[in-house]
């Protein structure tokens, strides 16, 4: 007997309602086409009926015409609020068959975020990016990007070498980063990001789906951000970001950084770098 979650039955409406009323092709290729009708049913699986309100907190930089749709630069700075808190971001493609490209969440309070990243878009699409804080209030803020083709596509690479380095992270903390005020660095993970959607240019099957889920990035044993990614990341995961350190490293050198991953097969990789 099979029991699915409330959000289990959400998400496979919206798949459902998007399939019906987006994809084109075979089952085993689907391409969604922009519409504002997705965002409504995006809406409603993830967030049901709670309010969103447009803010000027999130300015988005993205380009209107990204010359690769596998990976499309965005930029975010966000700046917060002493009261009501911004706890997580989510960032949505409406017109990606798997909307939530990714979640950042941040367990302690920051002023200022700047966060640069890549992602990808399967067609023209309005990009999303929603706040919320600790209250549980939804803020948002949009962008239009036309790009396609980012989703799905051949994949010609050989499996074994793949999988061989996959996972592989870089860390480096970057100028300016002020030892105790600010962290400014950015993070690199090899890893092929394949979406589910793809298909294997030798044998013409689909390619399974194979990406990096979830990132745990901790400053001397103290978590400062984590990480969900979705398929609609680009290959080669890249996050760039900036801000203020957390209050109990304020006073004192950062020492070391743990940056741990898992994939969405279970496997994790744990790196220090001093």
């Amino acid at each position: 007997m099979i029991v699915l979650t409330l959000q289990q039955v959400k998400l496979n409406r919206l798949w459902l309602s998007l399939i019906i009323l987006l994809c084109f092709g075979t089952a085993n290729h689907c391409q969604a086409e922009l519409s504002e009708k997705n965002w409504p049913l995006i809406k409603e699986a993830f967030f049901n009926q709670r309010p969103i309100n447009s803010t000027d907190l999130i300015q988005i930089s993205a380009p209107l015409g990204a010359e690769n749709a596998g990976q499309v630069p965005v930029t975010l700075n966000v700046r917060n609020q002493a009261k009501d808190a911004i706890k997580s971001i989510y960032i949505f493609i409406d017109a990606n068959p798997i909307p939530l490209a990714s979640t950042y969440q941040f367990p302690r309070y920051f002023n200022q975020l700047t966060l640069e990243t890549r992602v990808r878009l399967d067609s023209d699409s309005t990009v999303r990016v929603i706040a919320e804080t600790q209250s549980g209030a939804l803020l948002m803020a949009t962008v239009r990007i036309n790009a396609g083709g980012g989703c799905a596509g051949a994949v010609s690479e050989d499996e074994a070498t793949v999988r061989a380095s996959a996972g592989a992270i870089k860390f480096q903390f970057n100028s300016p980063y002020k030892l105790h005020e600010t962290a400014s660095a950015s993070l690199y993970i090899k890893h092929p990001m394949y979406t589910g959607l793809q298909t294997d240019a030798k044998t013409k099957q689909i390619k399974p789906a194979f990406y990096v889920k979830n990132i745990d990035v901790k400053f001397d044993e103290l978590t400062v951000m984590q990480i969900k990614f979705g398929v609609g990341t680009s290959e080669n995961p890249y996050v760039k970001f900036k801000f203020d350190l957390p209050a109990g490293l304020i006073k004192q050198p950062v020492h070391s950084v743990e940056i741990s991953t898992q994939d969405n097969e279970g496997n994790v990789i744990v790196r220090q770098f001093s």
